[in-house]
């Protein structure tokens, strides 16, 4: 099935698609765990009726076409319980499936909780058709965007970049085309010796042979040939200016222990 494409997910050059595809596809998975943690939760609630032997839209589409047995609150039998229970896991296994590279699976929940709703309001199964009426309700509204989602998502498949989309890798790629080998130990210690260059400041025309070039993998010292002495310490006392001290002395004498209070406290 072909789709229209989205204008705004069509390759650019210098990658610059690349931020707005890595947004749209960060969206497009997030329909897909809101989809799934709703559905999770809604089993667990078709679990539960499941447990009391009733019939539920959805959970017991499957379970009502192997029964003879007119559909009652409860008492539909244990059998009936247990295929419903299965049914319910089987509901939230088909949205798991939507958060991995099958988007079409969140398409399939969308169009069962529209089912579900319209059959909860013209079938009834159960004094409980109301419950799933609200449950088809939400349903579709946590997966309405599955539908744009899952064309966007067919086209960032083919789209270059997916499904990364990063503009690092794209760099690093870009860089590593202009070595014919790649990064390989000549390439890697040619970028090496020119980050030197640019750290001690020397020009770049001094690799040409033009001005003689320091050995970049030792330190240098024109008198010790190391890394250079240690700048003499000035070791003099230094005069003290009492006008300082005198500043922050206070003039009359303070005493520095507690005295006996002669208050009496009751």
């Amino acid at each position: 099935m072909e789709f229209k494409k989205n204008p705004e997910l069509i390759e650019k050059p210098d990658h610059a698609h690349y931020p707005v595809c890595r947004g749209r596809l960060d969206e497009i998975e997030e329909i897909s765990r809101k989809t799934f943690f709703y559905t999770l939760a809604v089993s667990g609630i078709l679990a539960f009726f499941s447990l009391l032997q009733v019939p539920m839209h959805l959970a017991g589409w499957v379970p009502l076409m192997f029964t003879i047995q007119d559909t009652v609150a409860f008492n539909m039998g244990a059998g009936f319980s247990l295929f419903q229970l299965i049914m319910c896991l089987v509901i939230a296994g088909i949205s798991l499936i939507g958060c991995t590279k099958h988007k079409i699976a969140t398409v399939i929940m969308f169009f069962l909780y529209v089912l579900t709703f319209v059959c909860s309001l013209i079938a009834r199964i159960s004094a409980f058709d109301f419950i799933t009426a609200i449950i088809g309700i939400g349903g579709m509204y946590v997966s309405s965007g599955s539908l744009k989602g899952y064309s966007d998502y067919k086209q960032l498949r083919n789209t270059e970049g997916f499904p990364i989309f990063s503009t690092v890798l794209a760099d690093h790629d870009d860089m590593k085309k202009n070595s014919p080998n790649g990064y390989n130990k000549r390439h890697f210690e040619k970028l090496l010796r020119e980050k030197a260059l640019r750290e001690r400041n020397i020009a770049p025309n001094a690799a040409g042979g033009r001005q003689p070039v320091p050995n970049l993998t030792k330190p240098q010292s024109a008198d010790t040939n190391d890394i250079g002495g240690m700048p003499a310490l000035n070791v003099a006392r230094q005069n003290r200016n009492l006008s300082v001290g005198q500043k922050f002395v206070p003039k009359d004498h303070k005493e520095v222990f507690f005295s006996d209070s002669t208050l009496k406290l009751k």
